[in-house]
């Protein structure tokens, strides 16, 4: 791909850039990507110095469409990450076992992903940024965000102290939970559709794994309050992280990485993966995951990625949803951009409700995962009226139902209602979910 030529300044020469994009994640890389390739003027700035650490490495099947666009996707192929042929789901007793083959979802092209350590994924995503023409600035940071009658005038502070401040018509913020200036946006959330949840986790060798392509799935172990990830990252390291209750957290009155392997110790299918496991690093604790921002846009200001909100990370939606964003975020203010306007208020409602919609189908299989009820349509060896090849699509990806999708998640979703009451397939054993260490029952 040329690379594109940066685009003239205004006859006015007010603006520094066309775009500035807070945040190099691989929201705002992609972010950064789209608008070179309309030639917008970009300026990314990365508070961090990459590369950097990061959770959240297993990518899905739906998102290579979005990574292809953005030009980067043979560098991608060419990394050697670790191919995702599928993702497999077990009680903690490991009873019962679920598997979901992305080549078989209802709908094609799904095949596969990647397992990504993201320090080296995300750099690639914003080296390719630059290479197409965006400027990129590590260790520098948005102290302040002022609207202008045009834009915005933004006070940035680099590594060493110095404070200066650049204009520009157009704010893509893809800086996550982040809240390093203040942003109104940032503080209106919706109301919470599940308790507060906190993860415990980091890098092993020593993993057990299944032979063959089935060994690059990623691993979930549902115990009573929450889950565990194990997602293999290269042929030795494995990604392991447990996600429960900040209020189970703090009833264990315990440290993060003891409270971690009492809950490994707790459950038979854990003991069995970890039993060789040793870390390669210290254990990391992130909480406040599930939120979600009321409004997404302004007339001359977007949210992008975290920024606009986080689901619980069990179906491994967020990368996904970041890079979604990113192309319709740039999509929608490339041509308010070339006729010299912002936003109008139903292109900003269509922005949120594009996203919200998107973010809905994940909620409610979330949901589903969480309710016992629900889990047990969901990991009994055939779903009924062979609904799984449709479930299979949503958990690769594929969040904009269409018809064929929409019309059998809603009657999986009418079988989890109806199971409360009338068991139409078997339930789950009471001890499939081990109680997490710490617990009363524990």
């Amino acid at each position: 791909m040329s690379t594109p030529s940066p685009a003239a300044p205004s006859a006015a020469g007010v603006h520094d850039y066309d775009v500035l994009i807070i945040g190099g994640g691989p929201a705002g890389s992609c972010a950064a990507a789209f608008a070179r390739q309309k030639n917008l003027r970009t300026l990314v700035v990365e508070k961090d110095q990459f590369p950097r650490f990061h959770i959240g490495e297993s990518l899905l099947p739906m998102g290579n469409a979005v990574l292809q666009a953005t030009g980067v996707w043979p560098k991608i192929v060419a990394g050697g990450f670790m191919p995702k042929y599928g993702a497999e789901f077990h009680t903690a007793d490991g009873r019962a076992t679920k598997k979901l083959v992305f080549n078989e979802s209802l709908l094609p092209g799904l095949d596969s992903a990647y397992q990504v350590e993201r320090a080296r994924f995300d750099q690639l995503l914003l080296d390719h940024a630059r290479e197409l023409g965006a400027e990129v600035r590590h260790r520098t940071a948005v102290r302040r965000l002022e609207p202008t009658a045009d834009g915005h005038l933004a006070t940035l502070t680099d590594a060493d102290g110095t404070v200066h401040q650049v204009r520009v018509p157009w704010v893509l913020d893809a800086s996550g939970r982040d809240r390093d200036f203040d942003l109104a946006q940032k503080h209106e959330l919706e109301p919470p559709r599940f308790p507060k949840r906190v993860a415990t986790y980091s890098h092993f060798h020593g993993v057990a794994r299944a032979a063959g392509r089935d060994g690059g799935n990623i691993v979930i172990v549902r115990i009573e309050d929450g889950w565990f990830w194990l997602i293999p990252l290269d042929e030795k390291t494995t990604s392991v992280g447990l996600v429960c209750s900040v209020e189970t957290m703090r009833h264990a009155n315990t440290k993060p990485e003891l409270f971690f392997q009492r809950t490994v110790a707790a459950s038979p299918k854990l003991r069995e993966l970890m039993a060789g496991a040793t870390p390669t690093m210290d254990f990391r604790v992130t909480s406040d995951y599930s939120y979600f921002r009321r409004n997404l846009a302004r007339d001359r200001l977007l949210l992008l990625g975290d920024a606009a909100g986080f689901l619980d990370p069990v179906f491994s939606s967020g990368v996904h949803l970041a890079t979604w964003s990113a192309k319709l975020a740039v999509d929608l203010i490339a041509p308010a951009h070339a006729a010299g306007r912002a936003l109008t208020a139903r292109e900003q409602r269509r922005y949120t409700r594009a996203i919200r919609r998107h973010a809905a189908t994940f909620h409610r299989l979330i949901a589903a995962f969480y309710d016992n009820d629900s889990f047990a349509v969901f990991m009994c060896e055939e779903v009924p009226w062979n609904l799984t090849p449709a479930l299979t699509s949503i958990v690769a990806g594929h969040a904009h139902l269409s018809w064929p999708l929409w019309w059998r998640f809603r009657v999986f979703l009418l079988v989890c209602r109806l199971q409360r009451r009338w068991k139409l397939v078997k339930p789950l054993d009471s001890a499939a979910s081990a109680p997490v260490a710490g617990t009363a029952a524990s």
